[in-house]
């Protein structure tokens, strides 16, 4: 319901109920991540950040590890989104150090490499990337739908 009213632009309406999952669920990601996106686009940046290091918090106290990476991927995509690349980038390669066996660093941190044209590294990013991901896992499909390209590169279809 809140993507649809998202995609309907009822920002405020899709950010409330984002915000009723997390009263239930704190480290819900896919409700994180997707009322970060909404507050990140409202331009309450320093907020978002908050929000999301109040959830690693939760993360930490209840020690839930997988959660708690969920969040810090978040934290990086938002760090990406608020132009900061290098910050981002450094988050993703501490990810990848952590875990080297989880895809999600390396095909975040390939499309970062892709977007400011530094091929040195978009070629072995996705290599790793093709290695470690499930074959379920189908980034076409992804990226095709109006909501991943804004979750990606930070814009909706209008701009």
């Amino acid at each position: 319901m809140a993507r649809l009213l998202s995609e309907m632009g009822r920002v405020q309406d899709a950010r409330n109920v984002f915000e009723e999952i997390l009263v239930y669920n704190p480290l819900s990601f896919e409700a994180l991540f997707e009322n970060a996106l909404l507050m990140d686009r409202c331009g309450e940046g320093e907020a978002v950040i908050r929000r999301l290091q109040e959830a690693l918090d939760i993360a930490g106290e209840e020690n839930k590890v997988k959660e708690a990476r969920n969040v810090r991927l978040i934290m990086a995509q938002m760090q990406f989104l608020q132009k900061n690349v290098e910050k981002a980038l450094k988050s993703y390669q501490e990810l990848s150090k952590e875990d080297p066996k989880d895809f999600g660093p390396y095909f975040c941190r390939g499309i970062i490499y892709s977007l400011l044209d530094r091929n040195e590294g978009v070629k072995e990013q996705f290599a790793k990337y093709r290695e470690l991901s499930p074959k379920k896992f189908e980034v076409e499909g992804y990226l095709r739908t109006s909501l991943s390209r804004m979750k990606l590169f930070g814009s909706n279809e209008k701009n």
